[in-house]
């Protein structure tokens, strides 16, 4: 709600429409996809990482270097964009 009310105040908030129809396959498979990987995940960083590290869990080291990577790898996608 916090984050509606921003975009409303600050004129950002905008709905559109998509005109082409793949992308309604698209975004139907996305959401599927990050559905299905929310249920792998089960949990959040808190569980994933900051419990199993000091646990010495391969999984949560595992997890910390996925983690590391996406961060790096969508900083230089935000870079190349904008």
């Amino acid at each position: 709600m916090g984050a509606l009310i921003a975009a409303l105040l600050s004129g950002e908030f905008k709905i559109r429409l998509v005109r082409q129809r793949r992308r309604y396959f698209q975004i139907l498979l996305g959401g599927v996809l990050m559905g299905y990987g929310a249920g792998l995940a089960g949990g959040c960083t808190i569980g994933g990482f900051f419990s199993a590290v000091p646990s010495l869990g391969l999984n949560g080291f595992v997890f910390g270097g996925a983690i590391a990577l996406g961060a790096f790898l969508g900083l230089q996608a935000i870079k190349r964009i904008g």
